[in-house]
């Protein structure tokens, strides 16, 4: 069962940012139906209507009205997101780290886990500002026709031609406040969490080394907790993202981030800014042992 993996980081900088692009790309196709269930059930309600009554419904009612194609949609401006995005947040993840003081020479289980912490959520927020304009198309799409209502938009490019017209390039970048919450904590969590739970393990003789048993504990367990932390900002994300614009391109439901925390909040309760936690987790847990078996693969096989 050996899978000959040594490490999560690149032998330079360069490495680190392409390893992360094919990584995140690879998953991120693997895992994408379950993305379009997790933006659909945090969407939902929003804007009053009981649109599903849990993954089950939303599954079967996408499937009905929209066809199997339908799980798919934003799969274009996802894989161009990721390219960037998940290159930038495992790239940028060393390099930072070891701008913060820490020794590149440095063992894992030596470097203290606020450092991690940091470093995963500076990448994180650097990596997700560039890239809000991708996700923002991504979560147009994955929710157009949502509940058998018309769709607005044929692709990628109608999308973004759409977008711009109606709000000009600043509206490119709606949604950037959680978008950039929700990456920071994901990225913090994910990569600081999976260097811990990795090493504990390790000493505490539960896992072993350079195995692929090792990675998929490490990577179900670093989503698990991700889950629990981004999913607030994940919801928020959505529905800003979502929302219908007016003519004067202001999103008719909410006007920000804090405002859509509040009226979630309010309206529906504080746990359902956990809505779709579970297709959250379902989608983290696999896109994270994914991205890291590909990740510790390119490194030990490529260098």
């Amino acid at each position: 069962e050996t899978w000959g993996c040594r490490t999560m980081e690149a032998a330079s900088p360069v490495k680190g940012l392409a390893y992360g692009a094919i990584a995140s790309m690879v998953a991120e196709i693997a895992t994408m139906p379950v993305d379009v269930v997790k933006v659909r059930m945090q969407y939902a309600g929003a804007d009053g209507v009981k649109t599903y009554s849990g993954i089950a419904d939303c599954i079967a009612k996408t499937a009905k009205t929209e066809g199997p194609f339908a799980f798919w949609r934003g799969v274009s401006p996802a894989l161009v997101r990721q390219c960037f995005y998940g290159g930038l947040r495992y790239g940028l993840y060393s390099p930072i780290r070891n701008a913060i003081g820490v020794d590149p020479k440095t063992k894992k289980a030596d470097i203290p886990l606020s450092k991690k912490f940091i470093a995963g959520g500076s990448a994180g927020a650097i990596a997700s500002f560039i890239c809000v304009p991708c996700d923002l198309m991504k979560v147009r799409l994955q929710v157009d026709g949502m509940g058998g209502a018309a769709r607005k938009y044929t692709g990628m490019w109608d999308c973004m031609r759409k977008i711009y017209g109606e709000t000009g390039i600043t509206g490119m970048w709606r949604g950037s406040g959680p978008t950039i919450g929700r990456a920071t904590v994901l990225a913090a969590v994910e990569m600081s969490s999976y260097d811990e739970i990795k090493t504990q393990l390790i000493k505490a003789n539960v896992i072993q080394d350079k195995t692929a048993s090792g990675v998929f504990v490490c990577a179900v367990a670093s989503g698990f907790f991700c889950a629990v932390f981004s999913s607030p900002f994940d919801v928020v994300k959505s529905r800003v993202m979502g929302q219908p614009v007016g003519p004067d391109g202001q999103g008719k439901l909410y006007k920000g981030m804090l405002d859509c925390f509040a009226k979630s909040a309010r309206n529906e309760g504080v746990m359902s800014l956990w809505k779709g936690f579970f297709p959250n987790w379902a989608r983290l847990g696999p896109r994270g042992v994914i991205c890291f078996l590909v990740m510790e693969g390119l490194n030990s096989y490529i260098g």
